[in-house]
């Protein structure tokens, strides 16, 4: 894994438009470091690549979460893994009396059901373990944050492939026995930038 705690900096010009958008603190600095506006988005479409189901990347968001779930809003985890739904269910920061899990049926889409939790406006953020690949899926999904004021998270494992994106914030999670690095990815899947979060 590489350690280098940057690849290179982002220019002025988008840290600067980063800004601009709303956020809410990360609350582990060296994220707050890497991320462009310095925290996560409070509302928009985030993607989070991961090597596995098992790698324990929802503890990155925990204090968004935490902060995200006293605002009156729902909490929504769409076709989660054992691993993420028992992280959620168990952490003590959280209120899990707000926290909604929706299992799609056979032969109804995922991420339909992650764009109509994200469109409704009841959702503070919405997580969707759904492998969306599409471009044009994305968008729709970014849309739907925007109508609804709300954060939509996409965790997809790193094997399926990597298409052009219009995600508004892509990352990119890798873990081994020293410990976990976050990269900070563009459209493409390249990489632009990265940390070590303890």
């Amino acid at each position: 894994m590489n350690r280098s705690p940057k690849l290179h900096h982002l220019n002025a010009w988008d840290r600067q438009r980063a800004r601009q958008v709303p956020v809410i603190p990360a609350g582990i600095p060296e994220l707050e470091e890497l991320l462009p506006a310095s925290g996560w988005p409070k509302r928009g479409l985030i993607e989070m690549l991961v090597p596995d189901d098992y790698t324990d990347a929802l503890s990155l968001f925990l204090p968004a979460l935490s902060r995200l779930g006293r605002q009156g809003r729902w909490l929504g985890m769409v076709a989660p893994p054992y691993r993420a739904r028992a992280r959620l269910l168990t952490d003590a920061s959280l209120e899990v009396a707000r926290i909604l899990q929706v299992n799609p049926h056979k032969g109804r889409s995922g991420l339909w059901t992650l764009e109509s939790l994200l469109r409704s406006g009841n959702f503070s953020v919405v997580m969707g373990w759904t492998g969306c690949t599409t471009e044009l899926m994305a968008k729709r999904l970014e849309k739907a944050a925007s109508i609804g004021r709300s954060l939509g998270i996409l965790f997809r494992l790193e094997t399926q492939p990597v298409t052009a994106s219009g995600v508004g914030l892509r990352l990119r999670l890798e873990a081994d026995a020293v410990g976990r690095a976050v990269y900070l990815l563009d459209d493409q899947g390249n990489s632009l930038s990265g940390t070590a979060p303890v």
